[in-house]
């Protein structure tokens, strides 16, 4: 029996990796005897771990012995399709010099600069190696109100490769994220990226809103990520710090915490336990976006909103979408708790 099989390269971020996920579980729907395969980073190897419909997964690390490991392996698995959804050089590679039937590039051109010799070099070598090559001028799209969700792009690729794909795929059951019954209270997280505190919103202004969300009947958290330590010295010396080895043993949340560098399993089943999670945009929103949580995303005004927040909107999900530069950013986030 001739199974097909499908890889998927997608070597950068969790979030990415999250929203190639309805991509995974389309074709599988659609496939049925389809093993789908990922080529995937360490900063989204947990979630490919975390999900059923992929069969394997090789890591990519940016090193070249490394992807010519990589190179190897593929070269075994004989693929009749592969997807190379991630940019970067190392990723084409690996693509190229795999023995799949038919090879697919995507290429997004720069967000932030009308160049016509963005991504040139990527361009060419699809034109030569690729049997589809899909360019994305993100920005004349956008002027035209044309998608330029990852999500919808990737499936569009997809779709001009010949492949079926179910795009009603829903991808929350796939995942086992555990739920912990820590508060009597409805239970808020914040997450800490430095992306909170900008021009227009200090750490003294997190510290007011804080202080008012403690007065309506809920219990707040903070969860922290590389940054956090970068901008929110006060904040660290305000609350109370649970340590990843102490929040396994945390048995009830009734006060104001920060719950610092929590693990992969531990992260995920808090937010899965959130009634609210407000965020920068960034890993968290989509991590939240698998859960029934009430989710608020907020976007850098200095960095194209509007285009990053159709881009990466989470798949499917009801969320509120709230921007840096909004004067009334407290009082919104205020309301959307009540």
């Amino acid at each position: 029996i001739h199974f097909m099989k499908i890889c998927l390269v997608r070597n950068d971020k969790m979030g990415d990796m999250i929203l190639t996920l309805p991509v995974v579980q389309g074709l599988k729907q659609a496939n049925q005897d389809c093993k789908i395969d990922i080529v995937c980073s360490k900063k989204n190897q947990k979630i490919c771990k975390n999900y059923k419909s992929i069969n394997k997964i090789f890591l990519l690390q940016n090193k070249f012995y490394q992807v010519l490991k990589i190179i190897s392996k593929l070269r075994n698995e004989d693929y009749d399709y592969i997807f190379t959804f991630s940019p970067g050089i190392f990723s084409i590679l690996i693509s190229i010099f795999s023995k799949s039937k038919i090879k697919s590039l995507l290429i997004f051109k720069s967000r932030y600069r009308n160049n016509y010799m963005s991504k040139f070099f990527d361009r060419i070598l699809g034109k030569i190696f690729f049997t589809h090559c899909l360019i994305i001028d993100r920005q004349l799209r956008y002027s035209k109100k044309i998608p330029i969700h990852q999500t919808e792009i990737m499936m569009e690729l997809v779709t001009k490769s010949g492949l079926n794909y179910n795009n009603t795929a829903e991808i929350k059951n796939e995942f086992g994220f555990n739920k912990i019954e820590l508060s009597s209270k409805k239970l808020c997280l914040i997450h800490l990226s430095s992306k909170w505190i900008n021009k227009y919103f200090s750490e003294e202004n997190f510290i007011n809103l804080l202080d008012n969300l403690k007065n309506l009947k809920i219990n707040i958290v903070m969860t922290t990520d590389g940054t956090s330590k970068n901008v929110f010295y006060e904040i660290f010396k305000k609350y109370e710090i649970i340590t990843n080895e102490e929040f396994e043993n945390l048995k009830s949340i009734n006060n104001i915490l920060i719950l610092d560098q929590l693990n992969f399993d531990n992260w995920t089943s808090i937010i899965n336990s959130s009634t609210y999670v407000i965020t920068p945009e960034c890993g968290c929103t989509h991590i939240a976006s698998l859960s029934e949580t009430k989710l608020c995303v907020i976007y850098d005004s200095d960095n194209v909103p509007g285009m990053i927040a159709e881009e990466y909107a989470p798949w499917k999900k009801k969320y509120t979408k709230l921007f840096s530069n909004n004067q009334n950013l407290e009082k919104e986030l205020i309301s959307f708790i009540d």
